[in-house]
């Protein structure tokens, strides 16, 4: 089984794999709903988590791109704006707080199983949008445990995990720290895509 992502190079990742996009917000937003596009529209689940997106503009984004397939897609929402809630058949789980990583995690864990009972799990792309956003409101050891145990469990489920990061909105050895826990790291710099790392061919 292999998670392909045109827009990194026309490669494949293989399961269990998580990559860690970095660069410009809106850049790195837009590169991960492409790839999340992508997967709905060959047939994959996705469960996507937001620190900083509504469901709405989430939906709005992705509705551009294809349409949507509600029994294969969730959303986190983390902004804590949100409430638990159904969304053009879309089932959205809204979190307190960006610091709240157990609620983060169990919110997943329930989406997750959602998708699960739809049959729609066993291959799913996760995303986190922005683990810059988690690092505003944790410090960078507490961020670093979630995301090892995080990034441990989608490797041990065989799913495919994107994850961005504003390396600009951190000093080097956070940024440094973080880079360790990935597979690979796709770097987006205007048009172009440096892919680094192991997973993929």
């Amino acid at each position: 089984m292999s998670y392909g992502v045109s827009g990194f190079g026309e490669v494949s990742f293989e399961a269990g794999t998580s990559v860690l996009v970095s660069g410009d917000a809106s850049q790195t937003r837009e590169e991960v709903y492409d790839a999340v596009a992508e997967g709905l529209e060959s047939g994959e689940a996705a469960v996507l988590i937001s620190t900083n997106h509504s469901p709405r503009r989430i939906l709005d984004a992705l509705g551009a791109r294809i349409e949507v397939p509600a029994e294969r897609f969730a959303i986190v929402d983390v902004s804590g704006d949100g409430t638990d809630a159904e969304i053009d058949g879309v089932s959205v789980r809204a979190v307190g707080s960006p610091g709240d990583l157990t609620g983060l995690s169990l919110a997943f864990a329930k989406q997750l199983q959602l998708l699960e009972e739809r049959g729609a799990a066993t291959e799913a792309r996760v995303i986190i949008d922005s683990v810059s956003t988690l690092m505003m409101y944790a410090d960078v050891q507490t961020v670093f445990r979630f995301l090892h145990v995080f990034t441990s469990r989608l490797d041990s489920a065989g799913l495919f995990g994107l994850f961005t990061l504003q390396p600009g909105m951190h000093d080097d050895q956070e940024t440094s720290t973080i880079q360790t826990l990935f597979d690979s790291e796709a770097t987006v710099e205007e048009e172009e895509i440096a892919l680094r790392g192991s997973g993929y061919d």
